[in-house]
């Protein structure tokens, strides 16, 4: 009986096929980079706005909840417990604690206690920097138990990419009304430059 001969088929690639390969991955690249370099800056900055507002909102109900005052201040570099009341105040991106404050008495640098803590947020990525808009930033936002802001009026931040000072269009602005709402709204790219401008060289 005549034994058929087995069909040796050489395998890999050949030159041509390599190349067309590594042609489609480039342009595959090159395409999905810009796109995925968007979707972190633009979950950075959600993430952070999302963090302060819901922060904001948080404190304002527990205030009513336990009928007395709490307070959100900036938290101390290098501090699980302690109000920043010194330097760098207005750069919220540095983190800050919420706590129950019954005597309703503007931040100070000693500790809070343990029993009146009601969280803490650590600094987050610096790029992303969430910066007061006042001149002469207070140490912390503190709502009474009708859930009011104490120190009245309008207060305002902003969400900014230190990368980006001419204006990131994720950029947000979030506003506190004396009766304790907050919104958030988009930014106008002079602002956010001049907002990423004045925190500059001034990441923890």
């Amino acid at each position: 009986m005549r034994m058929r001969e087995k069909n040796h088929t050489p395998g890999g690639f050949t030159l041509v096929e390599a190349m067309v390969t590594v042609a489609v991955v480039a342009i595959l690249a090159a395409v999905a980079v810009p796109g995925l370099r968007g979707f972190i800056t633009r979950s950075g900055m959600n993430g952070v706005r999302d963090d302060f507002a819901i922060t904001l909102q948080r404190a304002r109900l527990d205030a009513i909840n336990r009928n007395t005052c709490v307070t959100v201040c900036q938290l101390a570099e290098n501090s699980q417990d302690t109000c920043e009341t010194q330097a760098n105040l207005g750069q919220w991106h540095r983190g800050w604690l919420v706590y129950a404050n019954d005597a309703c008495a503007s931040p100070t640098a000693t500790p809070v206690s343990a029993g009146s803590l009601i969280s803490v947020r650590q600094p987050g990525n610096p790029r992303f920097q969430l910066t007061d808009n006042a001149t002469a930033p207070d140490a912390g936002l503190t709502f009474n138990a009708r859930g009011l802001l104490r120190a009245g009026g309008n207060t305002t931040f902003n969400v900014v990419d230190a990368d980006d000072p001419q204006g990131n269009p994720f950029g947000r602005e979030i506003r506190v009304s004396f009766q304790g709402r907050v919104s958030v709204q988009p930014i106008t790219a002079r602002t956010a430059a001049d907002d990423a401008t004045s925190v500059a060289g001034a990441r923890p």
